[in-house]
């Protein structure tokens, strides 16, 4: 079994930006979790632990996906329930129409669709231990721009938790 996702990424200097905002964050006297630059992604769909005879029909189910390259903002820092900071992301719709065609390609291979609205965001920091000096950091954040990039791929990852956090690797790309 491996413990897989769908995800698009932004370009690296857009990542490295956010990663700065999370060291900023990381100055508080909360306890947070941070995503380092190379894990920063936008989750298209979760599917959790997965056989591993599955994944070449997964990813022959994404090579259905049908969305021309589009252009992606990251803005606008804020949180995400209570436990997440998130940068925003503006993409005029095309990860929430790719994420609905990700719902309909894999039901068949008995992936249920997400029961909530899909709203693209960037994690900049899970919070473990809430402080109220992380609410003054966040604010600082609030309008900051992160830049815009073009998205061309979706990704096939897997996920390797360890004791360290999380360790991404791309299991397939499929060029949009």
């Amino acid at each position: 079994m491996v413990r897989v996702f769908i995800a698009v990424e932004p370009a690296e200097e857009m990542r490295n930006r956010l990663e700065e905002a999370g060291m900023f964050l990381s100055g508080s006297n909360a306890r947070l979790t941070l995503p380092t630059a190379d894990q920063m992604h936008i989750t298209l769909k979760f599917l959790g632990e997965v056989q591993e005879s599955k994944i070449q029909n997964i990813a022959a189910a994404l090579e259905k996906v049908r969305s021309a390259p589009f252009s992606l903002t990251a803005a606008r820092v804020s949180t995400f329930g209570r436990r997440v900071i998130k940068a925003e992301v503006t993409d005029q719709g095309c990860c929430a129409d790719i994420a609905r065609q990700i719902d309909e390609y894999l039901l068949p291979l008995g992936f249920p669709k997400e029961a909530r609205p899909f709203t693209p965001h960037i994690t900049l920091a899970r919070i473990k231990e809430y402080t109220p000096d992380l609410a003054d950091k966040t604010e600082i954040l609030q309008n900051r721009e992160f830049g815009t990039c073009q998205i061309g791929e979706i990704l096939l990852k897997q996920s390797t938790l360890t004791s360290k956090g999380s360790i991404y690797s791309t299991l397939a790309r499929v060029r949009l």
